[in-house]
């Protein structure tokens, strides 16, 4: 072989190796900056119309008003606070994942594969949280899915692997499934955590739906398999002091501190409100708290309610510590404490609104049985030992 031909052979390799580098260049996965300011892309949809297939989306801490579509594989990792307020559509593609965002407008699956959602929000979706449809190998993994107008999670012909996700607070149920779905997974709890799937309890008692009952919060359908979701459906709070007053009305719900010690509403600076209102028709469970220094009652109810308290601490309310205000009111109290209220500590109308009174302990109130004769008053305080 001549000299020639041999350089001619080179330099071929030498062009091809060339085309080949600059060919990777063009399909080869990305790695792509978001954030609102600073980096090549300020908005998470252009990143993603910009993006290889494959490539990975990092979304810096900040908040996105934005609705996106994703129909190519890619990956989108948030780093810190993260807010998406909008939705995400992930259409027709395969091996998508979605990690730490907080997702305010809900995530809709169709004719997709592969699909990965973890360790993030959705919230504040005026339809499901998260809608599976004719889609396979979704999962989702360790996401809190609450505040939603209609389900949690609605999946559609669809096989779909829930692993240890909080799914509570939504108006229709937790998960729904259709006959024609595979559901598998565990570790799926019901209920709403206080402060991370809300800021306040009150948030958490207004997105309870109207009609939910003491156990509804994150109800399972017919299609899902028994143990899928497990809970009591709580709105459930961390330790801490929480200055906010708090109404229910019409609602059954149930509210459990970690600790009575540690979960702590107080009203100082609140003015003349109460601790916790309760009117309409209600069904409420409060356990494991302490509701202290409201300058009117502690927990003040009226109207046709059942009013169960376990593990409660009233003290230092300005007026009475519970105040039974109607004939139509039924009363369970365990394990409660009230004292040091300025002027009652527990007012009643007749001992027949407590039903049942355990280890419970009324005393150094200004009056500790108010609008309840001695005979009354007696019936109760033996009730409660």
């Amino acid at each position: 072989m001549s000299r020639r031909w041999i350089l001619v052979g080179i330099g071929t390799i030498a062009v091809v190796g060339v085309g080949v580098a600059i060919w990777a260049l063009f399909v080869s996965p990305q790695t792509l900056a978001v954030c609102p300011s600073g980096c090549a892309f300020a908005r998470i949809q252009h990143a993603i119309d910009a993006a290889r297939a494959g490539s990975t989306l990092q979304i810096q801490a900040g908040t996105y008003q934005e609705n996106i579509e994703i129909a190519k594989p890619l990956k989108i990792m948030g780093s810190g606070d993260v807010v998406l307020e909008g939705h995400i559509a992930i259409t027709n593609t395969e091996n998508v994942s979605i990690t730490a965002l907080a997702v305010r407008g809900g995530i809709r699956i169709e004719g997709s594969r592969r699909v990965i959602i973890s360790k993030s929000t959705i919230s504040h979706s005026q339809d499901a949280g998260i809608a599976a449809i004719r889609s396979q190998e979704i999962s989702l993994i360790e996401n809190t899915v609450t505040g939603n107008a209609r389900d949690g999670i609605a999946i559609e012909s669809s096989h779909v692997r829930l692993s240890h996700n909080t799914i509570g607070g939504n108006k229709g149920y937790g998960i729904r499934a259709d006959s024609m779905s595979q559901l598998s997974g565990e570790g799926n709890r019901n209920g709403s955590r206080i402060p991370d799937d809300f800021p306040t309890i009150q948030a958490a008692i207004d997105a309870w739906g109207e009609g939910m009952g003491l156990n509804g919060l994150g109800d399972a359908n017919e299609h899902v398999p028994t143990g899928l979701l497990i809970g009591e459906g709580v709105i459930f709070v961390a330790p801490g002091i929480y200055r906010e007053q708090l109404t229910i009305r019409d609602k059954n719900i149930r509210i459990r501190g970690a600790n009575r010690d540690e979960v702590i509403l107080d009203g100082t600076g609140l003015g003349d409100v109460d601790g916790i209102t309760v009117r309409g028709q209600s069904k409420v469970f409060l356990e494991n708290l302490t509701v202290r220094n409201f300058r009117d009652d502690g927990v003040d109810a009226e109207g046709k309610i059942e009013l169960t308290l376990r593990n409660v601490l009233l003290e230092g309310n300005g007026s009475t510590g519970v105040e039974i205000a109607h004939s139509d009111i039924t009363v369970w109290l365990t394990r409660v404490e009230i004292r040091n209220n300025r002027n009652y500590g527990l007012w009643a109308l007749g001992a027949q609104n407590i039903r049942e009174c355990r280890e419970t302990r009324v005393s150094d109130n200004g009056t500790d049985f108010g609008a309840l004769n001695q005979a009354s008053a007696t019936e109760i305080a033996q009730k409660c030992q």
